[in-house]
């Protein structure tokens, strides 16, 4: 049995809800359980803002949005692996980003941008 669930204080019941999941469990299998605070993902605001970021440095240089957004991805969200031994790049999509990793990663561009004579006005 596999369930996600957040516990929000907002909701009536919702600790309760989550006793009843785990009562729910077969007591003869071993179970791992994975508790964390929750983050929530970057907010439909931030992303708008995002993009109208993306869409102001690209005017500037020349590029269009789509491509400001790979680019600062390649320079802000890369993450590096190994698969087999052998080193590979990843870049961190902004859907997995909640909403403090959204504001240093734009405050990141914006500080890129600004390096290049460019200061973002919305």
């Amino acid at each position: 049995m596999t369930f996600e669930h957040t516990l929000n204080k907002a909701v009536n019941n919702n600790y309760e809800f989550m006793l009843k999941r785990f009562a729910q469990l077969d007591p003869n299998t071993r179970w791992q359980v994975t508790v964390r605070p929750y983050k929530s993902k970057r907010s439909i605001d931030q992303n708008s803002r995002l993009w109208d970021l993306y869409t102001a440095i690209g005017k500037y240089i020349g590029e269009d949005a789509e491509r400001v957004h790979e680019l600062m991805g390649w320079r802000f969200l890369r993450e590096q692996s190994s698969v087999n031994g052998e080193t590979i790049w990843k870049i961190k999509s902004t859907t997995k980003l909640n909403t403090g990793e959204m504001v240093e990663y734009q405050d990141a561009i914006e500080r890129w941008a600004s390096e290049i004579g460019f200061i973002y006005e919305r």
